[in-house]
């Protein structure tokens, strides 16, 4: 049983514990509170120690969701007003506690039953405030603290707590029964008796001298008891301020099928006092939230009346009920029609003995019609059709709807209701659209320019009409311009009538840097709308110089017609800078633009200062980023070389970035302008490293090294000096990466160079198939046996 208080306790240590490196086992978290509180250390001690002794917040709420868990013994918990917990088994005991979480509540739909959620509110506990004055109607009883102050010629307090025989202890005077008083009654009782001791203490509220106050200290705590419908039945410790409603949400709330309109307070055997929380939640009205005693009996007993109310109200829900209440009062527990609800009569479906009836209950009935158990009231929706009204659109000042009445009634009366015809009205033709008594639809062409000048008799509308006056504008094909190349912004521009070059430019933003303004090219459709054949010719072009803004002969003129498209060129001569970098071994590695079209590796090393003293001309490389065309041709390759490999999937091919070009540097310096000196290109990068006397070897021989190098020596000289060939190793496809990046396949006499890489490749180590075996076998057994039969049959 102590568990459950401790699982409890730590509930509370979960909301204050800072997040400590975990020292503690659950156990030993158990035990050390347990032991704790049979010390008598307070709470916040507990807290303080738990805390220095590494227990997080993350441990303890396990700790609380196991013992919640486990929580099926059926003793009986209960909560005073600071939330303390009991049990009414064994010995009682009294710890700190949180309030229970929201998952420990049975949860109710929030459209389930009005007012079955408002005890589950965690914000809405109905806990008394110990700070408001005392009731008038408060009675004393044992356990609440006095205070008693002498105050005028003599001067003195006395305070404490009114004993279970319902007294308390004055010096001088000894027990003063109180128990059953008002602080009123009290107070004057008080008076008397303490006459005795105060000479010149007055009976009365008249004259000087010595007077008395007595008032309500610590308030005590009172048994109570919720039974029937709730969630968790029970005896519980509360204030003795504590009211009906706040003992329901220490019960955890009315269940199905409790009432919530006759909950009854019986003490001593008798009912004396029936709580309607609907008085509550409708009129925010609490008087019949009375104050429980000790020893008070909360009865929630089953409904007695249970409808529903659906459809068009503010609150569709079910609702209980008190017998003889009406549609009247179930409406405004429903909180009233909602806005688009039809409100001259509802439907009800009953229940009579066997079967279903459907009654429709006229407006005229809402207060007299008394509700049963089981009804089901809907509230229809109000249609959505109009007797008078009358609507415009398009080419008007304030189209819309307008009321249909005896001062509005034409067509003319109508377009001026709504301000009149805009200037770009076609007048010649309007449409209305009238609806006929069948529901279907005829047009009537209107000519609304004679009509509103007079010139044609007007015309009476009827309800629903829908006059449509046209746009003039909006029934000619205006087009659209468009503009692209180096403008700052290209794009498609509504047409408009004596548009040129120059403006549609300026439109556009002006023109880029770059752009040539030695031809601009106007492309346009060739119209003719009574050619009764195709022609060869499909487009017209124009080309124009344009200078200042302008045309070439510096006139405007040329204007632009419905879909012409303008591009503004490119200047031939225009090109953003282009740069290429050198590093290592010159005098000023970085970054150089180039300055021609057909700049060479010569030109790139002058500009870096020529070479250092330390360069290595020999190994230098070149390498070079990948155009986009040489992206796809690239993957084009892999994707050809992959072709019948089940294994390479196209998406795994990847996209190269650069790749290496070999050069000879000395030849490139040496002879200017010859095959040896490079082109360079956007992004080239030039790396000049220093002299290397190494050479590195790898791969499949018995010692990989990187050797000194030798002049003169072949390749057969340095795998001999790494312990010669391992086994597996595939000699014949030998090959060497020289400095400057260039791959070349070795035999053992090729000649080494400085700073070059000798890579033996290895042979793969063949893995059975044990599967292809097993399918091998078969096939064998079975081309056996054929044979056989074909052996046997060919002999007879």
């Amino acid at each position: 049983m102590k568990l459950r208080f401790t699982a409890m306790t730590v509930c509370l240590f979960c909301m204050s514990l800072a997040a400590f490196a975990q020292g503690m086992t659950d156990k030993q978290v158990m035990d050390y509170v347990k032991s704790g509180l049979a010390e008598g250390k307070s709470r916040s001690d507990l807290i303080q120690e738990l805390m220095l002794k590494g227990v997080t917040k993350e441990q303890a709420e396990r700790i609380r969701s196991q013992y919640e868990n486990a929580q099926t013994t059926g003793d009986v918990i209960y909560f005073d007003v600071q939330d303390r917990m009991h049990t009414t088994s064994g010995d009682v005991e009294t710890v700190a506690a949180t309030p229970l979480s929201s998952g420990s509540v049975e949860q109710v739909e929030p459209d389930k039953v009005f007012g079955r959620d408002i005890f589950r509110d965690r914000n809405l506990t109905f806990a008394p405030s110990e700070n408001i004055a005392t009731p008038k109607n408060y009675r004393l009883g044992p356990g609440d603290e006095v205070i008693i102050d002498i105050f005028g010629v003599n001067q003195n307090t006395i305070r404490g707590h009114i004993s279970p025989e319902g007294s308390i202890n004055v010096d001088f005077l000894g027990p003063v029964y109180l128990n059953g008083m008002t602080v009123e009654e009290a107070n004057s009782y008080l008076r008397k008796k303490l006459s005795s001791i105060y000479g010149g203490l007055k009976t009365d509220e008249s004259g000087r001298g010595t007077d008395i106050k007595l008032s309500l200290g610590q308030i005590r705590t009172i048994q109570v008891n919720a039974l029937g419908e709730v969630s968790r039945p029970g005896t519980y410790v509360v204030s003795s301020f504590s009211t009906v409603f706040h003992l329901l949400y220490l019960a955890g709330g009315v269940k199905d099928p409790g009432t919530l309109r006759n909950i009854l307070v019986k003490r001593n055997g008798k009912t004396v006092g029936e709580v309607d929380v609907y008085n509550f939640l409708v009129n925010g009205n609490r008087k019949s939230d009375i104050r429980l005693e000790e020893g008070d009996v909360v009865l929630v007993s089953p409904y007695s009346v249970m409808i529903k109310v659906g459809g068009f109200v503010k609150r569709p829900m079910y609702f209980e009920m008190k017998k003889g209440e009406t549609i009247a009062d179930a409406l405004e527990y429903a909180g009233g029609f909602a806005s688009s609800a039809y409100t001259e009569s509802i439907t009800l479906v009953r229940q009579t003995g066997n079967r279903y009836e459907v009654r429709t209950i006229d407006s005229s009935e809402f207060d007299r019609f008394k509700v049963q158990d089981g009804d089901e009231f809907t509230v229809g929706k109000t249609t959505s059709l109009f007797y008078n009204k009358t609507t415009i659109t398009g080419s008007v000042f304030m189209p819309g709807d307008y009321e249909l009445n005896e001062n509005m009634h034409t067509v003319s009366q109508l377009v001026k209701a709504a301000g009149g015809l805009l200037p770009e009205a076609f007048q010649d033709r309007a449409v209305m659209q009238r609806e006929l008594p069948d529901k279907t639809f005829e047009v009537v062409p209107l000519n609304i320019g004679r009509i509103m000048a007079g010139l044609s008799p007007d015309v009476e509308l009827m309800n629903n009409d829908v006059l449509q006056i046209s746009d003039k504008n909006a029934l000619i094909d205006r087009g659209t311009m468009t503009i692209s190349g180096y403008v700052s912004r290209p794009g498609e521009y509504p047409f408009a009538e004596n548009t040129t070059i120059e403006d549609l430019i300026l439109i556009a933003g002006g023109l880029q840097n770059g752009a040539s303004t030695a031809r601009v090219d106007i492309s346009r459709r060739v119209l003719d709308p009574e050619a009764l054949e195709a022609g060869s010719e499909i487009s017209q072009l124009f080309s124009f110089a344009i200078k200042d803004g302008f045309v070439e002969d510096g006139k405007g003129g040329f204007v632009l017609e419905p879909y012409d498209e303008v591009t503004v060129h490119r200047s031939p001569s225009y090109a953003p800078q282009r740069h290429v970098s050198v590093t290592g071994e010159v005098n000023f590695p970085g970054t150089f633009t180039m300055t021609g079209r057909e700049d060479r590796i010569s030109d790139l090393i002058k500009k870096a200062g020529g070479l250092t003293s330390f360069a290595y001309p020999r190994g230098a490389r070149l390498v070079r980023p990948m155009s986009d065309t040489e992206k796809r041709q690239s993957a084009e390759v892999v994707r050809t070389l992959y072709s019948n490999d089940d294994s390479a999937s196209v998406s795994d091919v990847s996209s190269f970035a650069a790749y290496n070009v070999a050069i000879d540097l000395e030849a490139a310096v040496a002879n200017p302008g010859s095959d040896a000196d490079i082109v360079l290109r956007e992004g080239d990068q030039l790396i000049v490293p220093v002299y290397s006397n190494v050479v590195r070897v790898t791969g499949a021989v018995m010692n990989p090294a990187t050797l000194t190098y030798k002049s003169g020596k072949s390749a057969g000289y340095y795998i001999k000096n790494c312990g010669g060939y391992a086994k597996r190793a595939m000699k014949s496809k030998a090959y060497v990466i020289r400095m400057n990046g260039v791959s070349q396949k070795v035999g053992l006499n090729t000649k080494i160079m400085p700073g070059d890489e000798l890579i033996i490749p290895k042979k793969e180590k063949r893995h059975t198939n044990w599967g292809n075996v097993v399918s091998i076998g078969t096939s064998i057994a079975s081309l056996g046996t054929m044979v056989a039969y074909l052996v046997v049959a060919t002999k007879k």
